[in-house]
């Protein structure tokens, strides 16, 4: 089922000073965003007020070539009202507002990573103009449009690589953030056995310490990695295999081909390209282990 539609952001009627976008959500969306800025040409009256993570993930995206204002050192507390709670949540939203207000002028403008109550109150107390992608197809194509409409020239989208033939090595990684979009231990052992019958090189990272018990049927094992071991075993790999997390935007991003494993299918955060191309496998520790090397099979042949 798609999203709710929600209003479509109201174009620019008078000249704003500098674009700032507000970038303070996890690794994953910072990439999102930051390599669509990074496609930005007209560069001069735009910036960045981000996180920790954002000067992170920023030194894997060189093109970027945009000023990053550090508003604090991670997302902040108001975002996970359920885990970190209210009175976190009051002080980092007034210091993230104090910062917007500190490292912006009355006339510029703020580019919102997504619609929602949290971004229209630091926005709108701090007395800025704001843009948010209105909520409809992808949340790349959404962000993009509304950088499209607020800087008023066009970005391109690329779709995800394909595979231009059989892999010979495939990087897997299990975890995700949230724990539900983690694959079990059976769908993942099941996926090993399938590479090796084929004679492909699996490199497994495992940055939970949960699969240890695979570390014998595959090429490599990896646990404990730093970001930028990662993002090596991706670019090393002919086919990244993985959950739905931070690993399958760097897999698009650095156009290594990506089949994406979901328990419960959400296209919404896909990278462009993998819905059209059919390059995922949904409702994987629902399938049985015949019918998941069959859909393997689909994927994965010349």
């Amino acid at each position: 089922m798609p999203p709710p539609a929600t209003a479509q952001p109201e174009s620019p009627e008078r000249a704003v000073g500098v674009i700032h976008y507000l970038s303070l959500l996890s690794f994953g969306d910072n990439l999102i965003s930051l390599s669509l800025l990074a496609k930005v040409r007209a560069r001069r009256d735009v910036a960045i007020l981000g996180t920790g993570l954002t000067k992170q993930i920023a030194a894997f995206v060189p093109e970027l070539d945009l000023p990053i204002a550090i508003v604090g050192d991670s997302v902040p507390s108001f975002y996970d009202l359920r885990k970190r709670g209210i009175g976190a949540a009051v002080r980092d939203a007034l210091a993230v507002r104090r910062s917007i207000v500190r490292l912006t002028a009355r006339g510029d403008g703020l580019i919102l990573e997504k619609d929602g109550w949290r971004g229209r109150l630091l926005t709108r107390s701090a007395g800025r103009r704001s843009w948010a992608p209105a909520r409809r197809r992808n949340v790349y194509e959404d962000r993009r449009d509304v950088l499209a409409l607020v800087l008023g020239e066009e970005i391109s989208l690329e779709p995800v690589a394909r595979p231009g033939r059989a892999p010979t090595s495939v990087t897997i990684n299990p975890a995700s953030r949230m724990r539900d979009k983690a694959i079990a231990p059976r769908v993942l052992a099941s996926i090993v056995a399938y590479l090796r019958r084929r004679e492909v090189a699996v490199r497994l990272i495992d940055p939970e310490k949960e699969h240890g018990a695979l570390r014998s049927e595959v090429n490599s094992y990896h646990t404990g990695t730093t970001l930028e071991e990662a993002v090596a075993l991706v670019d090393a790999s002919d086919l990244y295999m993985g959950a739905d997390s931070l690993l399958v935007h760097f897999a698009y991003h650095r156009r290594t081909p990506v089949i994406v494993l979901y328990n419960e299918t959400n296209l919404y955060f896909a990278p462009p390209g993998v819905e059209e191309g059919n390059s995922f496998i949904d409702f994987v520790a629902q399938r049985s282990e015949s019918d998941l090397w069959a859909r393997l099979d689909q994927l994965l042949s010349p």
